[in-house]
């Protein structure tokens, strides 16, 4: 709007566009004049025609510069600012005098060929600025301040992701991506600002974490105590600032290179995970679930077969030992094994303890899934390959004689015998062939030649190779003979009688042994020696001199104390 105490001015008017690469196109300005608060702006570069009227609605009439038209028609401001139309001295519309104290008669205009200047600012999001990029999160808005020396602004205009909007509060950001943000300020007079531009990232998005299960793990989520997660998080905008981790419902920590397993127990536990990047978008938590497996296998051995404990726990060479092991959750891998210190080996089916006498050691542990190795066990065996040694012992009596032992039923028998080992389960005997029965000291009370076989068997079932041993049962006494230097003279009460010179001769027979003593009584008396080195023979005293009737008793023994007895009865004296 042009004041009417100012429409002697003609003005004219000029169209400026500014462009700007991927810029949109701004609108039109012309340049005007512009007034406020009794001010009067016009654009430095516009033209400028004065002009006066003597009535206020009446003819205007031209100005004109007699010495230099050419300054005059038109006119132009040199420089911004305030400029003066002057009359030398101002008179009183009322008497037509000077007004007292004379002064000064001045129009003011205002030149204004600057234009205005336009500042940015982004609030409310989180800022990162890398390699040149600038980043905001989420949140984010902006604002436009824009100030004029002169005539004021008149607009401030933005384009962002899309035309020219008139700018009037903050403005808030939406979508993710990379932006320019453009925008200028107008004055009042037409003087339009260079277009600014200011290009940003907006990143909305978090960032993305995954984990790697470093070092042992079985079946997908049972894992060993020297395993660890190593957690890779990335971001396609502005980059991942930090990435935290926690186990369990413990507190979260800053993740730097690996995700160790200290401090958890045996069991199952949660892993959980997220980051946030450099404009403070935080991605919700990932999770992890598994089973930290600390506890090794428990192993196990069973001694099978033929064993005994005793000083050692014996075995034979027909003894196995089986390994076995339980794990509590990966499950067992493998049961190794050393024998004497040799080579480990892996157990496979029950083996052999070698076959050489004395002590030796198994020692053994078990492995399972995710490498938990149980602590060494040893057993400590003793081979028993030996058998035992059983002899026979024939007591008394017997007789040995032209390479043949002789016995008699009372002779008892007895099998000694030693273990150097595991010691003497059973011993065994058999007569004759006859089966096999536990030994106790026997006897054999069958006459004749006979074959005892025998054997021992030590604890670990070490069976001594059967033995035998041939013996000669002789249970029959001596033969005995009695006989008279004279034939009987008489008989009385069906005994023959004999004269009181007669003598008595006695002998014994054995078959097997031969005749060891003979001993005689008479009518009860003691028992004498037949005939001895020291006394008389029976046959050379005179022992039946008296006529009455006699009794004589007569033992014979041989050389295994069978004994035979034989008693006459006879008298001595004339015939009645």
């Amino acid at each position: 709007m042009i004041h009417k105490y100012l429409s002697l001015v003609t003005l004219t008017t000029l169209t400026l566009s500014f462009a700007v690469a991927q810029e949109p196109q701004k609108p039109s300005y012309e340049y005007v004049v512009y007034k406020s608060d009794g001010n009067t702006y016009i654009q430095r570069s516009m033209p400028m025609y004065v002009k006066f009227s003597v009535t206020p609605d009446g003819e205007n009439h031209a100005l004109k510069s007699k010495h230099h038209p050419e300054d005059t028609e038109p006119m132009y401001l040199e420089a911004e600012g305030v400029h003066y139309l002057r009359h030398r001295w101002a008179v009183d519309p009322e008497t037509g005098k000077m007004v007292q104290p004379p002064r000064e008669v001045r129009m003011e205009v205002y030149a204004d060929g600057v234009a205005p200047r336009t500042r940015h600012q982004f609030i409310g999001a989180p800022r990162y600025s890398a390699g040149g990029v600038t980043y905001f999160g989420k949140n984010l808005s902006f604002s436009l301040s824009a100030n004029d020396a002169t005539s004021g602004v008149a607009e401030t205009q933005y384009a962002l992701d899309g035309g020219y909007t008139k700018y009037s509060n903050d403005v808030s950001v939406s979508g993710e991506g990379n932006k320019t943000l453009y925008y200028y300020s107008a004055d009042n007079v037409g003087n339009v600002e260079n277009t600014r531009s200011s290009s940003f990232t907006v990143d909305l998005s978090a960032p993305s974490t995954s984990h790697t299960i470093n070092g042992i793990v079985h079946n997908n989520n049972i894992l060993a105590p020297s395993s660890y997660f190593t957690l890779s998080s990335s971001d396609n905008l502005s980059g991942v600032k930090t990435t935290f981790f926690s186990y369990d419902d413990q507190g979260n920590r800053v993740y730097y290179n690996r995700c160790n397993m200290t401090g958890l127990n045996d069991g199952e536990h949660t892993l959980y995970y997220y980051a946030v990047d450099n404009v403070k978008n935080e991605a919700s938590k990932s999770s992890f679930s598994f089973y930290l497996d600390r506890i090794p296998p428990v192993a196990d051995i069973k001694v099978v077969g033929d064993q005994h404990r005793g000083q050692y726990l014996y075995v034979s060479p027909r003894t196995k030992i089986n390994l076995t092991a339980t794990d509590n959750k990966a499950g067992v891998k493998m049961i190794e094994y050393t024998m004497d210190g040799g080579s480990r080996q892996s157990f496979s089916s029950d083996f052999n303890v070698p076959d050489k006498y004395g002590v030796h050691t198994v020692r053994y542990d078990a492995t399972d899934n995710v490498e938990n190795q149980a602590s060494t066990q040893a057993l400590t065996v003793f081979m028993d390959n030996r058998a035992p040694q059983t002899r026979i012992n024939y007591g008394s009596p017997q007789f040995f004689d032209r390479d043949t032992l002789f016995i008699n039923k009372e002779t008892p028998v007895t099998l000694p015998k030693s273990d150097v080992g595991s010691g003497i389960q059973k011993t065994e005997y058999a007569i004759d062939g006859g089966s096999m029965q536990a030994y106790a000291p026997f006897n054999i009370p069958q006459e004749g030649y006979h074959t005892v076989t025998f054997r021992s068997t030590d604890n670990v079932n070490n069976v001594e190779t059967e033995k035998k041993s041939n013996v000669f049962v002789d249970n029959t006494p001596p033969e005995i003979f009695v006989n008279f230097s004279i034939e009987p003279i008489g008989e009385r009460r069906g005994n023959p009688i004999y004269p009181n010179y007669v003598r008595m001769y006695v002998g014994a027979t054995d078959k097997h042994t031969g005749t060891k003593t003979i001993l005689y009584s008479v009518n009860d008396g003691p028992m004498r020696e037949y005939s001895s080195p020291r006394t008389l023979d029976a046959s050379e005293r005179n022992i039946f001199q008296k006529n009455k009737k006699y009794t004589v008793k007569v033992v014979a023994e041989d050389k295994l104390g069978n004994r035979g007895e034989k008693t006459v009865e006879f008298y001595v004296g004339a015939d009645e």
